[in-house]
């Protein structure tokens, strides 16, 4: 590959359409050819080399894959699942709430149905009771 000195420059036509680091230059034999500007300092580019792998190389690359994905699923899985947990726990409260409170309801209300005021006030207007005269007391020894 040649570079450019000053033949390029003497030659302007033939830098036309081409990017700053590669121009056409005319050789020895006047015909024209693609030559690459290289400043000082600067690196050709080298050819890519094509990499070979063995396969255990290769299957050790899948299975690391296999096992990062696994282990990522397991553990969106398992945020999903503490989620839900979450949830349901919410909801279980709420209804232990709820049960309670009827429950506190319910004991009250046996509360009242057991008084002596209130089974008395049931036997005189709804069952049409009195209180015993005294001729109707037997004591039993």
């Amino acid at each position: 590959m040649r570079t450019i000195q000053g033949l390029a420059a003497q030659d302007s036509e033939l830098r036309k359409g081409y990017s700053h680091d590669k121009a056409r230059v005319r050789n020895e034999n006047g015909e024209v050819e693609k030559c690459q500007i290289r400043c000082p300092g600067q690196e050709l580019p080298r050819k890519k080399t094509q990499i070979s792998y063995d396969t255990k190389t290769v299957f050790l690359v899948i299975f690391m894959l296999f096992l990062f994905m696994g282990s990522s699923i397991g553990y969106v899985w398992s945020n999903f699942e503490r989620t839900q947990i979450g949830y349901d726990l919410s909801q279980l409260k709420k209804e232990e709430m709820r049960l309670r409170e009827i429950n506190r309801k319910l004991r009250l209300d046996l509360a009242i149905q057991k008084s002596t005021k209130n089974l008395e006030a049931i036997a005189t207007q709804k069952l049409g009771l009195r209180q015993p005269s005294p001729e109707q007391i037997i004591v039993l020894p």
